[in-house]
């Protein structure tokens, strides 16, 4: 919301500069910036064009002669369609400094000396869709007479100087230019005075054939109506069209504008139809049909059933708080007007503005709330400044669909509290003359306090309410500085969170990037990795499509972080994210928060260069990765892989489930070829471990031991087994049987193909033996090693090579 400065005159006295006015109400908590139009304008003026006649040498240009209160007229060649002689209008003279840098100089165009500009409103820093539509595509004409030399920018608020207003959306009441005045004036110690609105009593009548139904009461708490008859149409007063246009709000006839200005001026939307083009004269408040449709200027929006709309008989009239259709418009032939206020339920206008991509700044006041205090008035005003600029004939006495008596809010506490929570020791004088600055009514009884908030502040409610207000104006600067008392908490991570940073600094040094995705997938992705078994999450209002769920994997963002880089031919990628995933049993109404790190691999994960050769990522890579992390988890516990063709979008022979004392804890593997292709990925390999359950795996109790003194004796063995033996399952039973002085298995030869005997493969490992306190003789590792063979010929039918 932007403060006109000149307007905000009309209501408290004004004396400090706009930089020191937004500094003190930022202080104050509303964050506001110093706004000045026009800085860089120099050299404008009021300019009569005296007489106008064709350029000789072109047929879209015009050589002008222009008053601009000088001894003789000045020649200016214009090109605007629309200028025409005994106009009054915008001239830049030689020197004149224009936005964007524009300079104007002395010149001649095709021959014909100019010496300045007649401009149109744009051209001097009003914005083209805020300017009044007749001259969007020629010069400005003043609608009355001006005096020629006069400078422009008071006439056109070219230079006003304004405070904008970042409000919060509690403080909707300084939405207004009103409600605006109560904030600045307790600011500054002044109150605002306001003129009430009033109406000529021999145009009040109270014959009208409108009425007026609410079908949602709930939703609309008030809704009023007046019928002004006998419009004249016209163009509202220059000093209302500069005041809209800096307000971002483009001039159109005098009723709208008059709506417009109310708004701006109370907070209030009001909205203004013309009666005649009505198809019935009753309006009716309801929700719509599915299928209905608004008509707008440029696009119909269908609606449906939880839209709330404004009717006349079957014709669609708006989106309650959000759009007017164009079908009652008011336009210069308009002859009846009906002006409405209302109170929509803000949830309603905001899904509904949300819904059909309708933001604006009917909505924007709805959503965060109106006062229903001054519907009334502001009506009331909206009818008065109708008949002062459009001379009408009769307005009606209030038609009233719903109305809702406004009560203010009254609020009891203590001066001792409210000093105790600030930290202060004010007087009761100090505190009730602080809340009598903001226009609250103040009764004291000893130390208790009552206050009665006014209806436009509809944010207030509970005595902590009061503090903040009393804070605010006494000043934030002012409370003392004192150190915190109590019991102190130290601070630093729990347990669990260290594990995760732990793990997160593994991948880090290994030379990972980590990223951040959204906790919203699509349906179809929370589906393709569903390994978990959960029951989905929806949200109750998404905002697309491709966020509808709540995450219960990490997999599906990495691989749109893949399919990103490798769409910009990034294509060696390793990535992981440590974050949460949603899992949520069957019947649980609220899932449960999870601890997942997961990873990506794709591409070469060691580069070509002079002295070695790319290495594409696989399996093996990825799970060394997994298998780093494993060590660091300091577990009492048996990690395995185990070869799964369970996952659907996991490679049948490229995947395994990870186990932590058999259950599992996560996956390792590469994406499905199909997946891929439907993600338009190249081949991608992937983890994804459960940081909660290896947290509540039980510790190791570590302790150091001394290097060993003895040699250890390593033995190598090969065999030929049935190709469906899992690597895993020999190293299990090589440690089974190997004795207590077996350290180390190591595999380091797989081979298939030529001299092997069909669905058979040969497997080559490395057995190293160790006695810390002895020396190993060659007969007791022979004997351990002998043992370690005879169990493989045995259990799975081996051949010792």
């Amino acid at each position: 919301m932007k403060i006109s400065v000149n307007w905000l005159k009309e209501y408290i006295p004004v004396t400090h500069t706009v930089e020191e006015m937004a500094d003190k109400i930022s202080l104050t908590g509303i964050e506001s910036s110093p706004v000045k139009l026009g800085e860089e304008l120099t050299n404008l003026v009021v300019g009569h064009i005296t007489s106008i006649a064709p350029h000789p040498d072109s047929d879209h240009l015009k050589v002008c002669q222009v008053d601009v209160g000088e001894s003789e007229d000045i020649q200016i060649v214009c090109g605007a369609p629309n200028a025409a002689a005994d106009q009054y209008v915008i001239v830049a003279l030689h020197g004149a400094h224009l936005p964007n840098g524009v300079k104007i100089k002395r010149g001649k165009l095709r021959g014909q000396e100019s010496n300045g500009m007649i401009c149109g409103l744009d051209e001097v820093g009003v914005p083209a869709k805020y300017m009044p539509e007749e001259f969007e595509n020629g010069i400005y004409v003043f609608d009355e007479p001006q005096k020629p030399g006069q400078a422009v920018y008071d006439l056109l608020g070219l230079k006003e100087q304004m405070i904008d207003i970042d409000i919060t959306p509690n403080r909707a009441d300084t939405l207004g230019m009103r409600g605006a005045a109560w904030e600045i004036g307790a600011t500054y110690d002044e109150k605002p005075s306001f003129t009430k609105p009033e109406l000529d009593d021999a145009k009040v009548t109270s014959d009208s054939d409108i009425t007026a139904d609410v079908e949602e009461k709930q939703l609309v708490p008030d809704y009023l109506l007046r019928e002004i008859n006998g419009v004249k149409v016209a163009k509202s007063p220059l000093w209302m069209q500069r005041r809209l246009w800096n307000q971002g709000i483009r001039p159109v006839n005098s009723v709208v504008d008059a709506a417009n200005y109310t708004m701006i001026e109370y907070g209030q939307p009001i909205q203004a139809y013309d009666a005649d083009k009505l198809a019935a004269k009753k309006l009716v408040v309801k929700l719509a049909h599915n299928g209905d449709k608004l008509h707008l200027a440029d696009e119909d929006k269908v609606l449906d059933a939880n839209d709330l709309i404004i009717t006349a008989g079957d014709q669609i009239l708006g989106l309650a708080g959000v759009q007017t259709s164009d079908v009652a418009a008011v336009d210069e032939n308009t002859k009846n007007v009906i002006l409405e206020a209302g109170v929509f339920n803000g949830a309603s206008v905001r899904k509904a503005a949300q819904r059909h991509d309708l933001r604006g700044d009917d909505s924007n006041r709805f959503e965060k709330g109106v006062d229903n205090g001054i519907v009334t008035e502001a009506l009331m005003r909206a009818a008065q400044l109708v008949d002062q600029d459009s001379d009408v004939a009769s307005i009606s006495e209030t038609i009233t669909g719903n109305f809702t008596k406004a009560e203010p809010t009254i609020i009891k506490g203590s001066i001792s509290h409210i000093n105790h929570l600030m930290g202060l020791h004010l007087a009761t004088d100090e505190i009730t003359k602080i809340l009598d600055r903001l226009g609250f009514d103040v009764a004291v009884a000893g130390d208790d306090i009552t206050v009665t908030i006014p209806t436009r502040r509809w944010d207030m409610a509970i005595e902590a309410d009061l503090v903040e207000e009393v804070n605010r104006i006494y000043g934030y600067a002012n409370l003392p500085n004192t150190l915190p008392a109590g019991m102190e908490t130290k601070g630093g991570y729990s347990p669990k969170r260290e594990l995760a940073n732990k793990l997160r600094d593994i991948l880090l040094g290994e030379g990972m990037d980590e990223v951040i995705n959204f906790s919203l997938l699509s349906k179809q992705e929370v589906e393709d990795f569903n390994v978990i078994d959960s029951e989905y999450t929806k949200l109750l209002h998404p905002m697309t499509e491709d966020h509808e769920y709540l995450r219960n994997s990490l997999v599906p963002g990495l691989v749109r972080n893949v399919a990103y880089n490798q769409a910009r031919k990034n294509d060696d990628l390793q990535i992981f994210e440590h974050a949460r995933i949603f899992s949520r049993a069957t019947g649980k109404e609220r899932p449960d928060e999870i601890t997942y790190l997961s990873g990506a691999v794709s591409g070469n994960v060691v580069a070509d260069s002079w002295n070695t050769t790319a290495q594409p990522a696989d399996f093996y890579y990825v799970k060394g990765i997994v298998e780093e992390l494993l060590s660091f988890v300091n577990a009492d516990a048996e990690f395995t892989f185990e070869a799964t063709k369970d996952y659907k979008n996991m490679h049948p022979g490229q995947t395994a489930k990870i186990l932590a004392n058999g259950q599992v804890i996560g996956f390792v593997g590469k994406l499905h070829p199909n997946y891929q292709k439907a993600h338009n990925v190249s081949d991608t390999y992937v983890f994804e471990l459960n940081v909660d359950l290896l947290f509540d795996l039980n510790k190791k109790n570590v302790k150091a031991q001394a290097a060993p003194k003895y040699p250890a004796i390593s033995r190598d063995l090969a065999i030929l087994v049935d190709k469906d033996v899992e690597n895993g399952q020999i190293v299990n039973d090589i440690f089974a049987n190997g004795g207590k002085y077996l350290k180390d298995v190591n595999i380091f030869d797989v081979y298939q193909g030529k001299n092997i005997a069909a669905n058979h493969k040969s497997l080559g490992y490395h057995l190293v033996f160790l006695n810390p306190n002895d020396t190993l003789t060659d007969e007791e590792v022979e004997k351990s090693f002998t043992v370690v063979k005879d169990s493989l010929v045995k259990k799975f039918n081996v051949e010792i090579r």
